[in-house]
């Protein structure tokens, strides 16, 4: 998997994130006392998770702009093959 996939991975589930912000926030105004307090929990960790993610692509848009290395090439390729044995082993 390249690091644009990775990247278009991560942007998914900051943007699923985000959309689950969006109905804790709505919870925590319009709902019940008992739900308001299960948004406020759910607020809080999903605002962890979004800087998490946030940090994510950041760090990968910065190797993104890197020179590409022969180090960097290595690992894509053994990354590449070990996907390749376990496809094989699991359909094999």
């Amino acid at each position: 998997m390249s690091l644009v996939d990775v990247r278009r991975e991560v942007a998914f589930a900051l943007a699923q994130t985000r959309e689950l912000l969006i109905e804790a926030r709505y919870d925590l105004i319009h709902g019940e006392d008992f739900v308001k307090v299960t948004a406020a929990g759910e607020i809080d960790f999903l605002h962890r998770q979004e800087r998490m993610l946030l940090d994510r692509l950041e760090r990968i848009d910065r190797r993104l702009t890197d020179p590409p290395s022969i180090v960097s090439w290595m690992r894509q390729e053994w990354f590449n093959l070990m996907l390749q044995f376990e496809s094989w082993i699991a359909h094999g």
